[in-house]
């Protein structure tokens, strides 16, 4: 049996809607349930990393500061599937109404635009 490479993947989620898109409220448990179930589906686990993660950014279309809380998720998937599991969070993550994801690979950080406006 040929062995297979992975690697290890991390992304953040606010824990509200962006204020932007929606009215930043704090996500019900069932988008949470959701997502994760789609995860286990999908990449057969996920790791929620203990606590919650303070920062702030630009938003890009105000050019306001925004603070935010998010869960940070540590996900080990094959090389190969790298790009399926940006896409998933590309489609999956409207749930959670944000333009963008910050997502993790190997070291190397990518914003993920989110399509919202597609799934709302």
């Amino acid at each position: 049996m040929r062995e297979e490479k992975f690697i290890e993947t991390s992304f953040l989620i606010p824990l509200h809607e962006d204020k932007e898109i929606r009215n930043g409220k704090l996500h019900p448990s069932d988008r949470w349930t959701f997502f994760q179930r789609k995860l286990y589906i999908t990449f057969e686990g996920w790791t929620l990393a203990p606590g919650v993660y303070q920062g702030c950014y630009k938003e890009p279309d105000t050019g306001q500061e925004i603070a935010d809380f998010s869960y940070k998720y540590i996900l080990a998937v094959a090389k190969k599937d790298l790009d399926k599991l940006k896409e998933l969070l590309r489609t999956e993550c409207a749930v959670f109404r944000q333009k963008f994801i910050y997502f993790e690979a190997a070291g190397k950080v990518e914003l993920l635009e989110v399509c919202y406006a597609k799934n709302l």
